[in-house]
């Protein structure tokens, strides 16, 4: 042992010169490459976060100017300005919560400001000179970022991002715009780097000049509003001296770059070097093995952490998209709720002011009555926004010519996709008519534009062909069939996804891209439709979608009415004179409205309260009545669309038509074949339905 000893310090001392200077350089030269790397891992991170954050503010300003465009429609300039207050009302709670947000501004065809969430009235503000309005007005590329502007009404710094709005001649009717403040991205940044001070962040135009950064360049610093235009990070005269990540956001003209200036990288390295040469080798050597197993370790547990973090961020995202979407489906149901109740209510009120008139001729003309019936619209139009808010907006099924309405949907399409996709829009000249809610077709088809938009990242093509379908290509359904084909030539999709891309909630796209109901709107919109939907890919050669429609039954010609009893519907005061009516209603109110406003046109009216009474008095004798008029929603163990089941089923010739201010079950309605009227519905409406 003392030997072995003796043996070691020699060769200790022998090599005392040689090894701590080689495990010196060794050293120095993997301290030297981790500084980089440990300042490029810095940079990447800083530069996805930033760009994660951008496309968050970008992806919420176009869903914000989509929610804008659906708001103003194509309405005409004059109609706009008409509305401006109702519209202000409704961008400031759009962007209440969004503090990223400047302004909100719809522009008409001259540049005049027509309205902005910021204030009301709106200011005489006019953008026609405005770079990003002479974009628009030359339909250029959507959407338009500009460069960083002065505001015109506060002095204020801003950039912009606005897309146009065109009718259906293709001419401008608007531009929408949605103002950012450059210092919400610059103190972002600032917190981002606030542990770093060697991180640069900057987000810059498409051209190179600045919209904002941190620190904040002399020149932008200096003269809030002036763009700062000179060379992405990547491209500066001294970027070899820089250790650079840069990136472009997508679809959206702009950059997001960070950067670390390579000296100050470097700084650490240096210091690390002044140690190790200050110290004694053996010292030295022995406290880098300390360090070096203490980083490995640190590391670890990092790892680790971070894991947990990342898991517990995920559970948390989860059980906040459960609650939300629990929050959504509660409101869906107090909004129907409240719309059924409320509907009854109007059409109580719409059905007392016919039967006033009627037994008061003199006060037919009546002011009075006249804002009670507009009170009444303006009530129905409310309801129908909390219905359409619930998502129980019911089917609006009509006959329609694909030769006619698919070439005009080509305008709204094209707006949905890349500037670098072309659209083609062809439909056969024998294609038959189809019945189905042409919102809803109008959605499906933007739905499947969007999805070839994102499997096209380079551009191509889409191609939308309408035809009469060949016998027995309907999948699982007889008879004539009309298929509509939405084909792109992107990059397609393997078997696995093929066989779930209609699945509620499957999306192959990345978190806060898609919300995976795109496809499954499509697939239910084609089934309640009484068709089907298919999907075909092939790796490398795009995809197709195949809409399945039912050819419509074709209308008869009308043939003159057959009168031959007493009970014949006759034209006149009471146009209805001796027709024999079942009402059930279970609110008094409106059964003491309806059946007085029936009575009025002559109809001989038997009112019940439920369902469950209906169906015994049919039971007992149902050719006492020509025509069942039934509520939907009821108490008891039946209700109306149960009732219409039965009355199809015992007493096939009896008519049957439903009302209904809301219900769940408009499509167990639809597939009875029974005509279903709206609540509030006017007399004429139950007059035609009833005849």
């Amino acid at each position: 042992m003392p030997q072995k000893t003796l043996k070691w310090l020699g060769a200790t001392m022998w090599m005392a010169a040689a090894v701590p200077l080689a495990l010196f350089s060794l050293v120095a030269s993997n301290l030297h490459q981790r500084a980089l790397a440990d300042a490029r891992l810095r940079v990447v991170s800083a530069e996805r976060i930033a760009e994660e954050h951008a496309l968050k503010v970008f992806e919420t300003n176009t869903a914000l100017l989509g929610l804008v465009a659906d708001a103003v429609s194509a309405d005409s300039e004059t109609t706009l300005q008409a509305r401006a207050r109702v519209l202000h009302e409704q961008m400031v709670r759009m962007t209440a919560d969004l503090r990223h947000l400047q302004g909100l501004f719809v522009f008409g065809p001259s540049g005049q400001m027509i309205v902005t969430n910021r204030v009301f009235p709106t200011p005489a503000v006019n953008v026609s000179d405005r770079a990003f309005f002479r974009h628009q007005r030359q339909g250029g590329a959507q959407p338009f970022f500009t460069e960083v502007l002065t505001s015109r009404a506060t002095g204020e710094p801003f950039f912009d991002m606005s897309v146009r709005r065109s009718g259906a001649d293709g001419n401008m009717t608007a531009v929408l715009s949605a103002s950012m403040a450059p210092k919400y991205f610059a103190d972002f940044y600032s917190d981002l780097a606030s542990k770093d001070r060697d991180l640069n962040i900057e987000l810059r135009h498409a051209d190179g000049s600045l919209l904002a950064g941190w620190p904040l360049a002399p020149s932008a610093a200096d003269m809030p509003g002036v763009a700062s235009a000179f060379a992405s990070a990547a491209a500066a005269p001294n970027a070899a001296q820089r250790i650079v990540a840069e990136r472009a956001l997508g679809r959206y003209p702009v950059r997001v770059s960070a950067w670390i200036e390579r000296s100050a990288a470097l700084a650490p390295w240096y210091r690390q070097l002044a140690v190790l040469g200050a110290f004694v080798f053996p010292i030295a050597l022995a406290l880098m093995y300390v360090a070096w197993v203490a980083l490995k370790r640190t590391r670890q547990a990092l790892r680790t952490q971070q894991a947990l973090l990342d898991e517990t961020a995920r559970r948390v995202h989860i059980e906040d998209s459960l609650r939300q979407s629990q929050k959504l489906e509660a409101l869906g149901r107090l909004g129907g709720g409240v719309a059924h109740d409320f509907n009854n209510l109007l059409m109580v009120i719409a059905n007392n002011i016919y039967l006033h008139r009627r037994l008061q001729p003199a006060l037919a003309d009546s002011p009075q009555l006249a804002a009670i019936e507009r009170a009444v619209t303006g009530g129905t139009k409310l309801t129908a926004q909390l219905l359409s808010f619930a998502h129980r907006r019911p089917m609006r099924p009509e006959q329609v010519r694909l030769q006619e309405q698919l070439p005009g949907n080509k305008g709204l399409i094209a707006p949905a996709v890349s500037s670098k996709v072309s659209v083609e829009v062809q439909v056969e000249p024998d294609t038959a008519p189809v019945t189905v809610d042409i919102s809803e077709l109008e959605l499906a088809l933007i739905n499947l534009a969007v999805n070839a938009r994102d499997a096209m990242p380079n551009g191509g093509s889409l191609r939308i062909h309408a035809a009469n379908a060949p016998a027995g290509q309907a999948p699982g359904l007889e008879g004539p069939f009309v298929v509509i084909s939405v084909q792109d030539s992107g990059a397609g999709a393997s078997a696995d996804i093929v066989e779930r891309v209609f699945e509620p909630f499957f999306t192959t796209k990345e978190v806060g891209k898609g919300t995976g109901l795109g496809l499954s709107q499509v697939y239910g919109f084609c089934v309640r439709a009484g068709g089907s939907a298919t999907f075909h890919s092939v790796v490398g050669e795009g995809s197709t979608v195949r809409m399945y429609f039912p050819v419509a039954a074709a209308v008869d010609p009308p043939q003159a009415a057959q009168v031959s009893a007493p009970r014949a519907m006759r034209q006149g005061k009471q146009p209805l004179r001796g027709v024999r009516v079942l009402l059930v209603e279970d609110n008094p109110d409106l059964a003491d409205a309806t059946k007085g406003l029936l009575e009025s046109m002559g109809c001989e009216v038997m009112q019940l309260d439920s369902a469950d009474e209906a169906i015994e008095v049919l039971r007992a004798d149902a050719a006492r009545f020509d025509i069942v008029l039934s509520d939907i929603v009821m108490s008891g163990m039946a209700d109306g669309i149960d009732l219409a089941a039965r009355i199809k089923t015992d007493h096939p010739a009896l008519p049957v038509v439903l009302m209904s201010g809301y219900s769940d079950s408009l499509d167990r309605a639809s597939a009875l074949g029974v005509t279903v009227l709206p609540k509030p519905c006017s007399p004429d409406a139950l007059l035609a339905a009833i005849r």
